[in-house]
């Protein structure tokens, strides 16, 4: 389980790499000086890292694998929807809701962007989730 800390009220968790936190909304930050960068993937931000030619190191090692397979295992195929504790987020809103099919709608009524980014993804998370409603 990653290290918690809360800092002006928002809570972020080791990653295990080197200054890269877990925040709250499911996305990572790599913080640097005064500055930060925000990604919605470890990938991402490793690529942004990269960019700006700063440091992408691992610290620990088991927390780095936690971290990996956490950003990994919420992946939904879908724009800015993260999942967790039995509820679709939509980052950077205060939208949520224990259906996919219901968020979309909220999104949607929002004005906000609906898209799929990984159609493969997104079929079969839209498929788990009408499944946790046949039972």
């Amino acid at each position: 389980m990653p290290i918690i800390w809360t800092m002006w009220g928002i809570e972020m968790k080791f990653s295990g790499f080197m200054n890269v936190y877990l925040l709250d909304d499911m996305s990572w930050e790599y913080q640097f000086a005064d500055r930060s960068l925000k990604a919605a993937t470890l990938e991402e931000l490793e690529l942004l890292v990269n960019l700006y030619g700063l440091k992408w190191n691992i610290l620990d090692e088991n927390l780095a694998k936690e971290s990996v397979e956490i950003d990994k295992n919420n992946h939904t195929g879908f724009l800015n929807v993260y999942f967790r504790n039995d509820t679709w987020y939509y980052r950077g809103s205060d939208l949520k809701a224990t259906s996919l099919q219901v968020l979309k709608k909220r999104v949607m009524a929002k004005g906000l962007e609906w898209k799929e980014t990984d159609r493969d993804m997104a079929y079969k998370t839209w498929k788990l989730d009408l499944r946790r409603f046949e039972k």
